[in-house]
């Protein structure tokens, strides 16, 4: 393909391989070519866009594009289920190349092969693409292979990605939403730079400070506190806290206090422990705004029953290989100090503050604006756990919040927000299936919106019990008579978040 046919500056493309593959009747698979090809970086020094193109022989003449994941740089297939990297059960639906659609994937253009994790933001170009301009580029290239193989372009493109393919879902939203009929966005991570931010700081309070740290055990009578306190405020005892505004007034991390507030046992907590769950479970705030009048982020569920695991120490007992860790220290060394060798170390953000503020406007995926997506007709659907340790759910509500303030109620029109009750990142107490993109193409094919969703809990303890899926700010409170594993039994109440 020339660079003509992509609308951000390249050297063109071409495709390396493509190959016929026979219908799996047992996978429910079709018959489909598989493409696999490169988009040529503008600078030859950065690394080139790797894709996937899938398609199949009985085609229902619309494409899926799949985000991408943490730092990128691995191929995605497009041949999973949508969103993304989510569970398999049935009730998540065939993947969407077993329905017949164009399914596609790349590496977002950020291969670092055996350098570190995060490198390549080093080069200005391959963070460009890791900050969404890999999703134009990406879907510029493969529909013009598209148009190519069957003489026409999809009648609906959509996009589905789950956290940094979250991310790129909105940034299709907000900067190429020309390009796209329909958009699915779980737990999408919104704001780099104040989630790495957060994440240093929370992390500095449980290894920073002598006796921060809480020990696998104090995690769980704290676990155990949070269920035992809160988990009966919707209504059923189910291992699941849907009323976490509730939970928040009813649940008091004091209780927990050590005599004295000295660490003398794993049944209680010392008051340094207290600080760094308290830590946590407050709003970062930041010591100057960010991209879309962003000033902090927060609370993080800790208190709301997520897993503490960012918290858990590695085999090496230095918490340097495991949560947090991992996520913040590439993005500190080689986007913000921009420095192979730079240490985190006494790491203070103010010192980067014109940095920081360039890498939030680069990044962000927080602005409201979505006019051109939704005046030619695109559907939004966002989803978002209430345990996430990730991407806390507060983020998610302040970005709605300002589409929200934009739009006013017609907002609905185009947009609808999900949070789920013990859903978190990808996995949970109740690890979410629902089969969104049905819901999604129907709503933008049919103009049939999503009418009171079930979702399914995934987990096989569950034994595939259901609640409804409730538009932000309501939450499933049980009626008080019937299967509490039923989601008919259930009631979207309340304004039971903030």
């Amino acid at each position: 393909m020339d660079a003509a046919d992509i609308g951000l500056p390249t050297r063109g493309g071409e495709v390396d391989s493509a190959t016929l593959n026979s219908a799996d009747p047992a996978a429910g698979r079709p018959e489909f070519c598989l493409a696999q090809g490169r988009v040529h970086s503008f600078d030859a020094t950065a690394p080139d866009i790797s894709f996937q193109v899938n398609l199949p022989t009985s085609w229902n003449r619309k494409s899926v594009q799949f985000g991408g994941s943490g730092f990128n740089g691995i191929v995605v297939t497009g041949l999973g289920v949508a969103p993304g990297f989510v569970n398999d059960d049935p009730a998540q639906g065939q993947p969407p190349i077993n329905r017949g659609y164009v399914t596609f994937g790349s590496d977002g253009g950020t291969a670092v092969g055996t350098s570190p994790t995060g490198s390549f933001a080093l080069n200005k170009e391959a963070l460009a693409n890791w900050s969404g301009q890999s999703v134009k580029r990406t879907r510029d290239a493969v529909i013009t292979i598209v148009n190519r193989y069957y003489g026409k372009h999809p009648d609906k493109q959509y996009y589905v990605g789950a956290s940094k393919g979250g991310h790129e879902a909105l940034i299709a939203a907000q900067r190429y939403g020309d390009d796209y009929d329909g958009i699915i966005a779980y737990y999408p991570a919104i704001e780099n730079q104040a989630m790495v931010l957060s994440w240093y700081h929370i992390w500095q309070q449980a290894y920073g400070r002598p006796g921060g740290y809480l020990n696998p055990a104090k995690q769980q009578l704290v676990t155990d506190a949070v269920y035992g306190t809160c988990d009966k405020l919707d209504g059923a005892v189910d291992g699941v806290i849907s009323n976490v505004r509730g939970c928040d007034d009813a649940f008091s991390v004091e209780s927990l206090r050590c005599p004295g507030g000295t660490d003398n046992s794993d049944t209680c907590l010392s008051e340094t422990q207290i600080q760094t769950l308290q830590t946590a479970a407050s709003r970062y705030s930041l010591a100057f705004s960010l991209a879309n009048g962003v000033t902090g982020i927060g609370p993080y569920p800790v208190l709301r029953g997520a897993d503490l695991a960012p918290l858990m120490l590695d085999s090496a007992g230095n918490g340097e290989a495991t949560g947090y860790h991992t996520l913040f220290a590439p993005v500190i060394r080689y986007f913000i100090q921009q420095n192979a060798d730079g240490s985190l170390v006494n790491f203070d953000y103010r010192q980067y503050e014109k940095r920081v503020k360039e890498l939030s406007g680069l990044l962000n995926a927080t602005n409201p604006d979505i006019d051109r997506f939704a005046h030619h007709g695109g559907k939004l659907i966002i989803v978002q756990g209430t345990t996430d340790m990730a991407v806390p759910e507060a983020l998610t509500n302040a970005y709605y919040e300002r589409m929200a303030e934009r739009y006013g109620p017609s907002i609905r029109r185009f947009v609808r927000y999900y949070v789920v009750g013990g859903y978190a990142h990808g996995i949970g107490r109740f690890d979410l299936a629902w089969d969104s993109l049905t819901a999604l193409d129907d709503w933008t094919s049919r103009n049939n919106p999503p009418a009171n969703p079930v979702a399914t809990d995934a987990n096989p303890a569950a034994k595939n019990r259901t609640r409804p899926l409730c538009e932000y700010p309501l939450w499933p409170k049980y009626k008080g008579h019937g299967d509490v594993s039923q989601a008919k039994n259930f009631s979207c109440v309340g304004q039971g978040h903030r």
